[in-house]
C-alpha cells in the first residue's frame, strides 16, 4: 500500500492529467486511467486521515491534523472540479454512473465488514461458552473427585 504523501502527489498528478486531456478534447476513455489513479489515491489519503498519528517527536497532533485536513480539502476540491469538467464535457452520465457504483460498493463493503464483525463476535462468544463449560466441568469433576476420595477415606478408616 502506498503512503498518504505519495498518494496525495499521485492524485494531484492524475487530476492535472485529466484536466489536460479534457482541454485537448479527448474522450472519457482516454482519461479513465487518470480517473482511476485519482480515486484510488484519494481513498488512500482519506483512510490515512482516519488512522494518522504524529510522525515523531517534533510534530504535534494539531500539525498532523492540519496537514491531513488540508490534503483532504484539496482532493475534495479537485473532485468537485473534476465533476464539473465531466459535466461540461457532456459526460455527466459517466460521473453519475461512477458515483452510483462507488456508493453501491461502499454499501456492500460496510455490510461485509458488519457481517464479519458479527461473525467474529459470535465466534468469540462460542469460545467463551466452551471455556466456561470446560472450567465448570473441571470444577464439578474436582468436587466429585474430592467427595469420592473423602468418602473412601472415611469408609476405609471405619472398617
Amino acid at each position: 500500500m502506498i503512503d498518504p504523501l505519495t498518494a496525495f502527489a499521485v492524485a494531484q498528478g492524475a487530476i492535472k492529467g485529466v484536466q489536460a486531456a479534457i482541454k485537448m478534447g479527448k474522450d472519457i476513455n482516454a482519461i479513465s486511467g487518470d480517473l482511476m489513479k485519482f480515486f484510488e489515491a484519494k481513498d488512500v489519503v482519506a483512510k490515512a486521515a482516519v488512522k494518522k498519528k504524529p510522525k515523531g517527536f517534533g510534530q504535534s497532533d494539531t500539525a498532523v491534523a492540519f496537514e491531513t485536513v488540508m490534503q483532504l480539502k484539496q482532493l475534495q476540491d479537485a473532485e468537485a472540479e473534476l465533476k464539473q469538467m465531466l459535466i461540461w464535457s457532456g459526460n455527466d452520465d459517466v460521473w453519475n454512473a461512477i458515483m452510483l457504483e462507488r456508493n453501491r460498493m461502499v454499501t456492500e463493503r460496510k455490510k461485509a465488514e458488519a457481517e464479519a464483525a458479527h461473525a467474529k463476535a459470535v465466534r468469540a462468544e462460542e469460545i467463551s461458552d466452551i471455556v466456561n463449560f470446560s472450567l465448570w466441568s473441571a470444577l464439578v469433576s474436582s468436587i466429585v473427585g474430592l467427595v469420592a476420595w473423602l468418602t473412601w477415606q472415611i469408609v476405609g478408616d471405619g472398617r
